[in-house]
């Protein structure tokens, strides 16, 4: 299989990479100085349980054929709890998610109403879709009050599984708002599934350039993607992939081709890192990511780290070395089977940091 071409260069994935390595240090100097200071950083300073959860959302959802989009115009809300309790009124405004799109480009909001537990929105929120996967979709509705410092006060919540006869009646429904679910927004979500390949060549007693014998190769298929977060208005993406073998930030990048207008991304080829042992494998990590191609600013889609999950790399701690689950598997069965092609679906991550900040 040949090589894959690279695409156009792309400094602010780079710099966004950077950015989220910075975040995670400084998170990590706060060690045991404590828990507290770390969930304010990942919960976003948005208060719940400050006050009683009660009132109900007036909703009218249909479907935009000709755009294919989800159009939710959220109509009003009655008898609110009040945040000012002395003045027996709050700041309020809606919130709305197409799970499982947590992105920040898939969230929605409507403008805020002043001094008022019954506030008139009228305002619609469209969410590109294919109408065929919407059934496999849910509404996450939310209303908060509006803090002046940003520490919003959660008013309640509604989620609403799609299905076909929601669309049957468009006229606008009474909802009765719920406590705060299992839903939460720090918690990061599926962001889709990467499907990949790996093989490691052991060394055929070749030289390289400087005379000495080769290492090994590293081959990587990445074959395909699956239900990636929209960010298109017609519910698409064009998508690619990046690699990078850590440590290596510098020189390990490789990338594939962008993928047209899809969120179910197929790609073709071979990515190959030359002269690599299998014990330096051991100590080393793949990462994947995947962007939505932009020629102003990519948009992370989600990620994987295939690793041993160690935790450190040659004894000294590093956050990169977290992998688990099926990323773990699968590189531990590149380990233990040289010359042999391993292959897996894993699922993507919502943010590649160990501490993730939460979109408010």
């Amino acid at each position: 299989m040949s090589s894959l071409p690279t695409s156009e260069p792309d400094d602010d994935i780079d710099r966004l990479v950077a950015l989220h390595q910075q975040r995670s240090a400084t998170l990590s100097t706060l060690g045991s100085r404590s828990d507290s200071m770390a969930s304010v950083y990942s919960a976003g300073e948005a208060r719940y349980g400050t006050v009683p959860v009660r009132g109900d959302l007036q909703l009218a959802l249909q479907y935009n054929y000709q755009q294919s989009a989800l159009e939710v115009t959220v109509k009003q809300c009655r008898d609110l709890a009040a945040v000012d309790t002395k003045r027996n009124r709050s700041d309020p405004y809606v919130k709305a998610y197409l799970l499982p799109d947590r992105s920040k480009s898939g969230k929605r909001k409507t403008k805020t109403k002043k001094h008022t537990l019954n506030p008139i929105f009228d305002e619609t929120l469209k969410f590109p879709a294919v109408e065929a996967e919407l059934e496999s979709r849910t509404l996450w509705v939310t209303v908060w009050h509006s803090d002046m410092f940003g520490r919003n006060d959660f008013l309640g919540e509604l989620v609403l599984p799609i299905c076909r006869t929601l669309f049957d009646d468009p006229s606008p429904h009474w909802y009765t708002l719920q406590e705060r679910s299992e839903i939460q927004e720090e918690s990061p979500g599926h962001r889709g599934d990467v499907i990949v390949a790996f093989k490691y060549t052991p060394p055929d007693g070749s030289l390289g350039r400087k005379g000495r014998k080769t290492k090994g190769r590293l081959h990587i298929t990445i074959k395909e993607a699956k239900n990636l977060a929209p960010v298109r208005a017609n519910g698409s993406a064009d998508p690619f992939c990046k690699c990078y073998l850590l440590p290596d930030r510098k020189n390990s990048k490789q990338k594939t081709p962008v993928a047209k207008r899809t969120t179910c991304p197929r790609w073709s080829g071979t990515l190959t890192y030359e002269n690599v042992s299998l014990g330096e494998l051991r100590e080393r990590a793949l990462e994947l990511t995947i962007w939505d191609h932009s020629l102003t600013s990519n948009e992370f889609l989600g990620g994987a780290r295939f690793n041993l999950g160690s935790g450190k790399q040659l004894g000294k701690p590093v956050d990169w070395m977290d992998a688990a689950g099926q990323e773990r598997a699968l590189w531990e069965q590149l380990i233990e089977r040289p010359g042999y092609w391993v292959e897996g679906s894993v699922p993507l991550r919502f943010s590649m940091e160990r501490a993730v900040t939460a979109d408010k």
